[in-house]
């Protein structure tokens, strides 16, 4: 049996070292401010149709690492291509000072699709790093292996990290002016939801500059309001319809300040396309204590467009309202659901009282005993 088995560990060596050169691992240059960070995204374009897990290593210059998790770890999040299927990913902190990945599908699962993010991690830059300087890191010993037990060995990428702020020279043409920005802006509108209730937000962008590619921004909300957040308890955010054709991806954190930051770029490098629509939506979520009544001001701010030639656009901050609007149920607006409600819809039904959009319960477009009945469970607490 020891033989057998020395024996079929030869016969996988053979398999070392298999290439293909279709198979490719991009990593897209980033910017990041000094004692803040930003999301790096790892991307496989691939035409191996089997391949299941695989290992790499991210080496970073000083002043560059990775957020950690609890127990000391390199935090990373797999993409959304791993939606459907069962692949997990470890992580450590080797002795050379990379951070070494490894990840597969304990069910033998392929790696779905043919192209899109394999994985994220969030880059830390330190306070002492000065605005311009650029430092270069790389992803190495790139594995993976098929569902036949093949391996395929990639080539080493390189990235750039650009440190923006006060001094930024604008990526890879210093001399270069930053581009008009009066002409693009980010519009959200005005909106309203009640109290426990949640409602969708679009941010969305006027643009002249056709070459926009990626962008950053940040949403800061005032206490009782909070964004919805994924299973990995991050912010979700879904980018809008105009990248339907587009490779682009979405990224987001909670910030130390209680902020929310997205981060979205295309892989490609492909510009964001038409002039004008939504680039990504959020849900805001209202706390149950929220007055009916009240308004409340939200702003996106630190808003940051890059180009295709690397330049950089900055659009002014936006803000916009939050009405508070009564509680579903709450007819007469008196702050709470109660039979005194009920009173209210049936006269309403019999014509003896005039109607009242809160009527309308169970939002079909009309009032009828239909309301009532969906009035009643609330009561009830059904």
């Amino acid at each position: 049996m020891r033989m057998q088995a020395l024996l079929l560990a030869g016969l996988m060596l053979v398999f070392v070292g298999i290439a293909h050169a279709t198979d490719v691992v991009k990593v897209q240059d980033i910017e990041v401010k000094a004692d803040e960070g930003a999301t790096l995204a790892i991307v496989l374009d691939n035409t191996t149709s089997n391949l299941m897990g695989w290992q790499c290593d991210i080496v970073l210059p000083d002043g560059l690492s990775l957020q950690l998790k609890a127990n000391g770890k390199p935090a990373a999040t797999l993409g959304d291509r791993f939606a459907v299927t069962e692949h997990t990913i470890s992580s450590s902190s080797l002795s050379n000072g990379a951070y070494r990945y490894i990840a597969t599908s304990m069910d033998g699962e392929a790696i779905p699709g043919s192209g899109g993010t394999l994985f994220t991690v969030t880059l830390l830059a330190d306070a002492s790093l000065a605005p311009g300087t650029v430092l270069t890191g790389k992803v190495t010993n790139i594995e993976f292996n098929t569902q036949d037990n093949q391996k395929v060995t990639l080539d080493d990428v390189t990235f750039s990290v650009t440190i923006s702020g006060e001094g930024t020279t604008g990526g890879d043409n210093p001399g270069d002016e930053e581009p008009d920005t009066s002409a693009n802006r980010l519009t959200v509108a005005d909106m309203s939801l009640a109290p426990s209730g949640s409602a969708t937000l679009d941010v969305a962008l006027d643009n002249t500059t056709s070459n926009l590619m990626g962008w950053q921004c940040d949403i800061v909300l005032p206490d009782g309001l909070s964004l919805q957040l994924k299973a990995n308890g991050k912010p979700a955010a879904t980018l809008g319809d105009r990248f339907a054709t587009t490779e682009h991806t979405i990224s987001s954190s909670r910030l130390t300040n209680g902020a929310y930051r997205f981060i979205a770029t295309s892989m490609g490098g492909e510009a964001i396309p038409g002039n004008s629509g939504t680039l990504f939506n959020i849900t805001i979520q209202a706390d149950a204590s929220l007055l009916a009544g009240t308004i409340l001001t939200g702003t996106v701010q630190n808003i940051e467009f890059n180009t295709q030639d690397n330049q950089k656009v900055i659009p002014q901050n936006v803000e916009f309202k939050i009405r508070i609007k009564p509680r579903q149920g709450d007819v007469n607006g008196d702050g709470s659901v109660t039979v005194a409600d009920v009173s209210m819809i049936v006269n309403m039904i019999l014509g003896n009282e005039a109607k009242v959009p809160d009527a309308d319960v169970n939002g079909d477009g009309t009032v009828s005993v239909a309301d009532v009945t969906q009035l009643v469970k609330i009561i009830l607490g059904r």
